[in-house]
């Protein structure tokens, strides 16, 4: 156990291994936001139309 922690804390301090990490994590988050984008892909069309309806009826002065 003590030298996988030793292994990872070499992993973390070493440039190439923190680029992957870094990678890994933007990954992750833009899925994430893909995702949730997906699941709610019928409401943000809902709601984008009802906004070009309303913004439609305006009057410009």
């Amino acid at each position: 156990m003590k030298a996988m922690w030793e292994k990872g804390k070499r992993f973390f301090q070493d440039k190439a291994g923190a680029s992957n990490v870094e990678i890994i994590i933007w990954i992750s988050v833009v899925l994430v936001i893909a995702t949730a984008l997906f699941l709610m892909r019928d409401q943000i069309s809902a709601f984008l139309g009802k906004a070009t309806g309303e913004i439609g009826k305006l009057r410009v002065n």
